[in-house]
């Protein structure tokens, strides 16, 4: 009997290492699946754990370095400002704390967890302990009693409970487990959303500089190409014979200052100068200058033009004193324009020629030969506009753009008849040839349809203008004066008021009184520049534009 008591209580207790082995063994393959790995949420050896938060930080300072040597490489190709390398430098430094804390929060829950199963892991040996201390004194009692059916119930009751406890220690390490597993993939999603926020904004913000960059940079190449030249950038008093610099002068130019006036002095005071050499007399000499008129701010503004070395336009609006204002001066469309910032103060329309130096352009902000002006000038920006094309107005269709020269037999495109419309163009002859030859023709499809056609007269270079109307589809206007040959010449036919009206850069050069009733097509009409019936023009044409007036009221005299 005490050999089959013996035997059972060494059953028992080789039951139980097993058991708890086996718990130990099942738990640490359980949660060594592909989804905890990464993340090393088994209760697993500490050298695991160690070697997991070593590759992670391993892999955050290899990611930080790699965005930093792409960093690198684009800064070497595109240049960097200091504002993108302050950006950058900011950036860097909260990767490498976002980092820092990263790995430092995951080696912290990975210290605590472990402390908390070996602490689990005590409770339940101590809770064997006691189990098998219990149960121990039972089973001493029943083998002196020599109770053999007492002995075996008891050694059930402690298999069984046993059994139980261990179950309940997987259960609690399971969960502990799961507990830690959850807690690190949240913190793993937050931290990681953060750094992608953090990184959109780094792009965004880099995008912006490097756009801020693009256009600093083209400033400096059309300044470096003639283009858009700032002379002055910061509010200064005037100063007399103050030299900036030069500039390469253009046809169609464009300039621009801020000035503030805090005073007024007796007689003429210069603002700014921009002139060849000299003061007054010469063409070129003024091209623009600004003054003030005497004990007043209105501004005296002169810019030389073929005809008059001293023409220009003066506001009547007087600049409004220990106030800042944007003066524009622009030179293009034939004329002069002045803006009190931005709003139309002067127009002067004499600039179909103004004066274009061949050499550069001295500026004085003021100049020589004047007392300086009491104010203040800012911002003083040289523009030239190059070739300056107009635009077409609402209504009206462009039908050739640039200049060039005719071809036989070119279609290009087609346009809504209107009984009042007017047709302009471009046109620079440069030969004559025998025979009628053909410019332009407005047709739906023969030749006899004509709405306009344009030709010149052979061997010459005078035009013969045709449009249809009722009682005859071959009526219209020919103008007695010659186009000059290799100039360009802004012809307009204007059909409306009941007569046809020929311009030669906005001057009348021929009227008919005839087109009451003019002839009006239901569809659409083919534009050919120039047509197939008639050899071609020796000339450029361009700015082919249609517009339909629309109704026409007559005015009342």
């Amino acid at each position: 009997m005490r050999f089959l008591a013996l035997l059972c209580l060494a059953g028992a207790a080789w039951g139980s290492q097993a058991t708890s082995n086996s718990t130990t063994s099942a738990l640490t393959s359980e949660y060594d699946d592909d989804d905890i790995r990464g993340d090393s949420v088994a209760p697993v050896s500490d050298d695991d754990v160690r070697d997991d938060d070593e590759n992670k930080e391993e892999s955050m300072v290899q990611s930080d370095t790699t965005a930093g040597s792409e960093s690198r490489a684009e800064a070497e190709v595109t240049g960097w400002s200091r504002a993108m390398r302050v950006h950058r430098a900011r950036h860097i430094r909260w990767m490498r704390n976002w980092s820092r804390r990263y790995t430092a929060w995951f080696r912290r829950s990975t210290r605590t967890y472990r402390a908390r199963l070996a602490a689990a892991r005590r409770r339940h040996a101590a809770a064997r302990r006691n189990l098998k201390q219990i149960y121990g004194v039972r089973m001493m009692r029943q083998w002196r009693a020599h109770r053999v059916g007492g002995l075996v119930k008891v050694v059930r009751q402690y298999m069984r409970s046993l059994r139980g406890l261990r179950i309940r220690q997987a259960r609690a390490l399971r969960s502990m487990a799961w507990r830690y597993v959850k807690s690190r993939r949240h913190y793993r999603a937050v931290q990681l959303r953060r750094r992608s926020a953090h990184i959109r904004w780094y792009r965004r913000r880099m995008a912006q500089l490097k756009r801020l960059r693009r256009r600093r940079w083209v400033r400096r190449r059309r300044l470096r190409r003639g283009g858009l030249r700032v002379l002055k950038r910061r509010m200064t008093r005037l100063r007399r014979n103050r030299y900036l610099g030069t500039v390469r002068p253009s046809k169609n130019y464009q300039v621009s200052f801020n000035i503030k006036p805090f005073g007024t002095r007796y007689n003429w005071h210069n603002v700014l100068h921009f002139t060849t050499g000299g003061n007054y007399g010469r063409y070129g000499w003024r091209i623009p200058a600004v003054w003030f008129f005497s004990r007043s701010t209105r501004l005296h503004i002169r810019s030389s033009r073929r005809g008059n070395h001293n023409d220009g336009c003066d506001p009547r609006q007087h600049l409004p004193r220990h106030r800042t204002t944007k003066v524009t001066i622009r030179v293009a469309h034939g004329r002069m324009d002045v803006f009190y910032n931005r709003r139309l103060v002067c127009r002067s329309r004499n600039y179909r020629h103004p004066t274009v130096p061949k050499k550069r352009v001295k500026v004085y902000v003021s100049d020589p030969w004047y007392p300086r002006a009491s104010a203040r000038v800012g911002q003083v920006v040289y523009r030239p506009l190059g070739r300056v094309v107009r635009r077409i107005r609402r209504g009206a269709k462009l039908m050739v753009r640039r200049t060039k020269p005719l071809r036989r037999n070119k279609y290009v495109g087609a346009v809504r008849a209107a009984k009042s419309y007017k047709v302009s163009f471009n046109i620079k002859p440069w030969g004559t040839g025998h025979g009628w030859r053909n410019v332009l023709h407005f047709t739906t499809g023969r030749n006899r349809s004509r709405l306009p056609g344009v030709w010149f007269f052979s061997r010459t270079s005078r035009l013969h203008i045709r449009a249809g109307r009722r009682g005859s589809w071959n009526d219209g206007c020919d103008p007695r004066k010659h186009l000059p040959r290799h100039r360009t010449t802004k012809v307009t036919i204007r059909v409306a008021y009941g007569r046809m009206d020929v311009f030669y850069n906005r001057r009348l050069v021929c009227r008919s009184r005839n087109y009451r009733h003019p002839t009006v097509p239901k569809k659409r009409v083919k534009v050919y520049v120039s047509d197939p019936w008639y050899p071609r023009a020796s000339a450029r044409v361009g700015q082919v534009v249609y517009r339909p007036l629309g109704r026409v009221v007559r005015r009342i005299r």
